[in-house]
């Protein structure tokens, strides 16, 4: 499989890497002219280019073809977070951009232990990096947004951009099975921290249009309810077959 990397300047069929992706082409790959890669101009589509110069932290290559990403999903999913103790949020940012996520939205409930602080657009930053990389790891050419962390009076209004919104809630009273998606090109799952959400924020969330469901009997943690709502949602939407 050809390496892959994100361009940062294409002009016709020349595309030119600069910063840490042509380090690592340069001096941990050891790729020179000649050598082929997969390029991402973060546009759904695939750029397979032949280098054709790497020297100075800069490597420039030829485009050969263009192809659209086979592993773009058609269908968006975007999905709310409360924010989860410690790292969980880094490794549920990397398990939603594989899934196919569109957007990450991390936000703080009435339940949540963790709270926004004064780093959280580094933070941000870093989650974004992490996202670019799991781009890369399952082929597809355009990452997830990782988006600043919000509260839940900013998020409210965002519901009612969606087709369907999901609430996986563990009072939930109905069935991911009996969900109709016909139609739903733009859905949006809600998923609470370690401590679940309220009474009264699930009944917020509902009056803006959120279903409420129950993911089963058992009580899942936080990251394991994040991995399982995305997948069964993109398996619902026809993602995953």
């Amino acid at each position: 499989m050809a390496h892959r990397y994100f361009i940062s300047r294409l002009n016709g069929d020349e595309a030119l890497i600069t910063g840490p992706e042509a380090q690592h082409i340069i001096k941990v790959m050891r790729l020179g002219p000649g050598d082929v890669l997969t390029l991402s101009n973060k546009d759904g589509f695939d750029y397979t280019a032949r280098i054709t110069a790497a020297e100075s932290g800069q490597v420039t290559c030829k485009v050969i073809s263009k192809e659209k990403n086979p592993a773009d999903p058609e269908k968006k999913l975007t999905v709310f977070m409360a924010l989860p103790k410690s790292d969980k949020l880094e490794f549920i940012t990397q398990k939603m951009c594989e899934l196919g996520a569109v957007r990450l939205i991390p936000f703080v409930s009435e339940y949540c232990v963790a709270q926004k602080s004064k780093k959280d657009e580094s933070k941000t930053a870093r989650l974004q990096k992490i996202s670019d990389e799991a781009c890369k790891q399952c082929a597809r050419s355009t990452p997830m947004e990782v988006s600043p962390t919000m509260t839940m009076a900013q998020i409210l209004p965002m519901l009612k951009e969606f087709d369907k919104v999901l609430l996986f809630y563990e009072k939930g009273s109905e069935k991911l099975s009996e969900i109709n998606f016909d139609g739903c090109e733009n859905t949006a799952v809600i998923i609470g921290s370690e401590g679940g959400f309220s009474p009264r924020e699930a009944e917020k969330m509902q009056r803006h249009g959120a279903v409420s469901l129950l993911l089963g009997q058992r009580i899942l943690r936080c990251e394991t309810a994040a991995v399982t709502a995305a997948a069964l949602t993109m398996f619902c939407l026809r993602e995953m077959e």
